[in-house]
């Protein structure tokens, strides 16, 4: 017996891999050159995609290009596309948004990066796990519990 598999030109992603925080704007552009989302900025990072908060929430499926500066100084630039996206509800406006930089939360996966594009991302994970490792070493050092 067999089945048909319905193929989706962007598969439901589900989060996967290690992501790191970086607070930092984010320039996202449509594929026609026009800007998005001029005050967005993104919460973490990793080797797929990137987390957004913006003023506004983008529909899950449109394919975008973005921009990053890194805390090398370093700006990495790729195509993806919003993976998902929600709208942030603020309590104090019972629920509405009012435009604010935080009313649109949404997720981007990078679509066709080369290894050596996310060289810079992965330099950011090894640098944290090398700095966990440190602060291990340090707790082990003076008889601290190792928690994490």
């Amino acid at each position: 017996m067999s089945t048909a598999l319905r193929q989706h030109p962007h598969p439901r992603s589900r989060r996967g891999g290690e992501r790191i925080p970086l607070h930092a704007r984010v320039r996202l552009w449509t594929q026609e050159g026009e800007e998005v989302a001029p005050l967005a900025r993104c919460t973490n990072i990793g080797l797929g995609g990137v987390h957004v908060f913006a003023s506004a929430e983008l529909v899950p499926g449109t394919p975008l290009r973005l921009e990053i500066r890194l805390p090398s100084g370093r700006a990495f630039k790729c195509a993806g596309h919003v993976a998902w996206s929600k709208t942030t509800l603020h309590p104090a406006l019972l629920g509405s948004p009012d435009g604010a930089d935080n009313d649109g939360s949404f997720g981007i996966c990078f679509d066709g990066v080369s290894t050596q594009a996310l060289l810079p991302i992965a330099r950011l994970l090894v640098a944290r796990d090398h700095e966990r490792n440190r602060a291990r070493r340090i707790r082990r050092l003076h008889g601290l519990p190792n928690h994490a």
